[in-house]
C-alpha cells in the first residue's frame, strides 16, 4: 500500500516537471489607465467581515462584465515567491478562477447552482469541474483575462498567451485576492487596466439590394401553449408581437395521422416528444393558434415530418443512408403527401379564411432524389389543381445544411421539380460542430446559397440541442447572433426561425437552448423566456419588419458585424461587437434619423432609448439603430 502511494506520488511529481517552462517576454510597454487600485500586505491587517478569522482583505472590482470582455492587471512588482495572487470571476450559476504565483498560472472553473454538487465540505455546494495550469520561467508583471467570443477564456502572462479552456457559462463580477504568509511582510501592488475605446465606422449603402424579409418565428409546441392560463395566453401573443415573431411553423400530425384527416387538430392523437423526461410536446395543428397569427398579419408554414404508413410505400432503390445513419426502408407516396398538403389547405382556409404562405415537402426525413423531385411536381400540380395557386413551396429541409445544399443540387438535376419550389430551405444543426469558430461555417452556408441558384432561402429551424452546449447562457445566445448575421449576409436567407417557440420542458438546460419561452407552472402558467436566446433573436427580429429588404452595410472593423434593411419609409442597422473592446460607432449613409435605439446585451433586455450623439457599443452587445418603433 505504502509503495503504491509514493509510486503515485512520483508519477505527480513526474508529471509536474514534464511539462516545460514557458519563457515569459518582457511585459508591454504600455498597458493603458488604471481603471482601479489594488495593495495587498501579507502581514497586515486582517480584513473585516465574518467568515474569514485571518484574511487578508480582498480587492473588489465595482464593474458589471459585458458578454465578452478583456481584463488586464498590471503588477508594480514581482510577486513574492510564497505568495498566490488570485482572480476571482463569478457569475449566476459558475464561476472561474485565475491564480498567478511565481512561476506558475492555473484556471479553474467551478459550478455552485445545484445542491447536487455538494460533497458534505464548504459554505455552500460547489464542484470545480476543470483545472489547467502552466509553468513559466521570468517576472511575471502583467495578467490578462480574455473570454471572448470562441466560447473559451485565454489568460495571458506579460501578453504571451499560457492557458485556453473552454467558457460557456456567463460572469458578471471580479475581486482579487492574494494567499500568503501572514509572518512576512511581502507587499503586492498593481492597477486594473481601463478597457481601451476603439473606434469604427459603419458605411449604409442603399444602392445594394439584397434578399425582401418574410420575417422571423417559431415552431409552437401546442399541447405547452394549450397549458397557459388565459392571462397566460394574453401575455404570450403580446411576446410575438412585441418580438414580431409572426411566422409560426407548424409541427404538424405525423404518424398518427387518418387518411380522411379527420384527426388534424385533435390534441388527443398529437404525436409526441418526449425529449428525455419531459411531458409529451406533441405534434399536432391548430386554426385556432393559426389564425391568431394571420390576424396580427403573420403567416403560417406547413410541412409533415415523419408520415402515417398509409402515406408511405417500401423503398426497394439504391441504397439511400438517413441523416442516422440508417438505410431507408419506407419512401414516400408523392401523391398521397400531395393530398394530405391540398387537405390541409382546404381545412386551414375553412376554418382561418386563409391557406398557409409556404408548405414544404418533408421535416428532416430522408427520402431518395427521384421521390423528392415527385414530390415537388405532384404538391404543384395538386395545389394549383385545386385552387391554392397562391401557396409556395420550399424544398425538403434538411436537419443540417451541408444535406441541405445536396438536396437542393439534387432537385437541379430534374427541371420540373426545379421549376416548382418556391424556396430552399434547411435546417442547421451542424453548426454546433462550429461553435466556437463561427467563420468556419461560413463554406458550407456558401455551398448552400450556389445550391440555391437565386432561389431565396429559409432558414427553417436553429437552435441548439448538442448537450455539450446546453448552457442557458448569454455566450451561447451571442454566438445563435452570429449565426443569425452569416444566414443574412451569406444565404440571403428571407426568414429566420427557431425551433420552439414555446415548449413545456422538464430539464431547464434543454429548454435554454432549444426553446424561447416555456410556461410558468409556479407563477399563474404564464410564458417566460428560457434563456437569453429570444433578447437575441428580438434584437433583429423587433426591428426588421416584413417587406423591408437587406441593403449594403459595410464596416471599417472586422468584429463588428453590422446588417441594414429598408422598406422606402423606414430603415434599420444592427450592429454586433463581436470584440474584446468597446466600439465607438460613426454611422454614414442612413436615408432617415433614427429614432429609436435597442441594446441587448447581458444586462439589457432589448432596452430601448432615444438615439444618444456617441453610441458605443460593448463587447458581446447587439445594438439597433432604426426608424421603427418597437413595442
Amino acid at each position: 500500500m505504502r509503495r503504491a502511494v509514493l509510486f503515485a506520488a512520483f508519477l505527480f511529481t513526474v508529471s509536474a516537471w514534464a511539462q516545460r517552462a514557458i519563457q515569459l517576454p518582457p511585459p508591454p510597454a504600455a498597458a493603458g489607465p488604471a481603471a482601479a487600485a489594488f495593495r495587498f500586505v501579507a502581514n497586515g491587517p486582517k480584513g473585516p467581515g465574518w467568515s474569514r478569522p485571518n484574511e487578508i482583505a480582498r480587492k473588489y472590482f465595482h464593474e458589471n462584465l459585458t458578454g465578452l470582455f478583456e481584463r488586464t492587471l498590471v503588477l508594480d512588482s514581482r510577486l513574492p515567491q510564497n505568495a498566490a495572487l488570485r482572480w476571482i470571476f463569478t457569475g449566476p450559476h459558475a464561476g472561474f478562477t485565475v491564480e498567478l504565483t511565481s512561476n506558475q498560472v492555473r484556471i479553474s472553473e467551478r459550478y455552485y447552482d445545484s445542491m447536487a454538487l455538494y460533497d458534505g465540505q464548504g459554505d455552500y455546494p460547489d464542484k470545480t469541474v476543470r483545472t489547467i495550469g502552466q509553468q513559466y520561467k521570468g517576472h511575471a508583471r502583467t495578467l490578462t483575462v480574455i473570454a471572448g467570443r470562441h466560447l473559451a477564456v485565454r489568460v495571458l502572462v506579460n501578453g504571451r498567451q499560457l492557458l485556453e479552456a473552454p467558457l460557456l457559462f456567463d460572469v458578471t463580477r471580479h475581486q482579487l485576492m492574494l494567499a500568503a504568509p501572514r509572518t512576512v511582510h511581502d507587499v503586492v501592488a498593481g492597477r486594473l487596466v481601463k478597457p481601451e475605446v476603439k473606434t469604427a465606422a459603419v458605411t449604409i449603402d442603399p444602392s445594394q439590394v439584397f434578399q425582401t424579409m418574410l420575417g422571423f418565428g417559431g415552431s409552437p409546441s401546442i399541447p405547452a401553449y394549450d397549458e397557459l392560463s388565459a392571462a397566460g395566453k394574453r401575455e404570450y401573443w403580446q411576446i410575438l408581437r412585441r418580438y414580431n415573431l409572426l411566422i409560426s411553423r407548424e409541427y404538424p400530425m405525423g404518424e398518427e395521422l387518418k387518411p380522411e384527416m379527420s384527426n388534424l387538430t385533435d390534441v388527443r392523437d398529437a404525436t409526441p416528444h418526449y425529449y428525455g423526461d419531459n411531458f409529451p410536446n406533441g405534434e399536432v395543428s391548430s386554426f385556432p393558434y393559426n389564425e391568431h397569427i394571420q390576424k396580427m398579419g403573420g403567416h403560417i408554414l406547413y410541412e409533415l415530418w415523419a408520415l402515417p404508413q398509409w402515406a408511405s410505400e417500401p423503398y426497394k432503390g439504391p441504397e439511400v443512408i438517413d441523416a442516422w445513419n440508417r438505410p431507408l426502408r419506407q419512401a414516400a407516396n408523392p401523391q398521397e403527401y400531395a393530398r394530405i398538403i391540398v387537405a390541409y389547405c382546404r381545412q386551414a382556409q375553412a376554418a382561418t379564411g386563409e391557406a398557409p404562405l409556404i408548405v414544404g415537402l418533408g421535416n428532416e426525413a430522408d427520402q431518395p432524389p427521384a421521390v423528392f423531385d415527385a414530390m415537388a411536381v405532384a404538391v404543384r400540380q395538386a395545389l394549383d389543381e385545386a385552387g391554392f395557386t397562391q401557396v409556395k413551396i420550399h424544398m425538403a429541409d434538411a436537419p443540417f445544411l451541408f444535406q441541405g445544399a445536396e438536396r437542393a443540387e439534387n432537385l437541379h438535376k430534374d427541371p420540373a421539380a426545379w421549376r416548382d419550389i418556391d424556396y430552399t430551405a434547411s435546417h442547421e444543426y451542424d453548426f454546433q460542430q462550429f461553435m466556437a469558430n463561427p467563420g468556419m461555417y461560413g463554406a458550407r452556408m456558401e455551398a448552400m446559397h450556389r445550391a440555391s441558384a437565386g432561389k431565396p432561402f429559409l432558414a427553417t429551424e436553429i437552435c441548439f440541442n448538442d448537450p455539450h452546449y446546453q448552457e442557458p447562457s448569454y455566450r451561447i445566445a451571442f454566438t445563435a447572433a452570429q449565426l443569425y448575421y452569416k444566414n443574412l449576409t451569406i444565404l440571403d436567407a428571407e426568414a429566420l426561425l427557431y425551433c420552439w417557440t414555446i415548449l413545456d420542458v422538464e430539464q431547464p438546460s434543454f429548454a435554454g437552448s432549444r426553446a424561447l419561452l416555456a410556461p410558468n407552472r409556479t407563477d399563474g402558467w404564464i410564458p417566460v423566456p428560457t434563456s437569453f436566446e429570444l433578447r437575441v433573436l428580438g434584437a433583429y427580429s423587433r426591428h426588421i419588419r416584413q417587406g423591408m429588404k437587406r441593403i449594403g452595410a459595410a464596416c471599417s472593423d472586422p468584429h463588428l458585424l453590422a446588417t441594414a434593411f429598408r422598406n422606402g419609409k423606414d430603415e434599420t442597422l444592427v450592429m454586433v461587437n463581436r470584440g474584446i473592446a468597446p466600439r465607438r460607432i460613426k454611422v454614414s449613409g442612413a436615408s432617415y434619423p433614427w429614432v429609436q435605439m435597442e441594446r441587448t446585451g447581458l444586462e439589457q433586455v432589448n432596452q430601448v432609448s432615444d438615439v444618444p450623439t456617441e453610441v458605443v457599443i460593448e463587447p458581446g452587445e447587439i445594438v439597433v439603430l432604426s426608424t421603427i418603433k418597437a413595442e
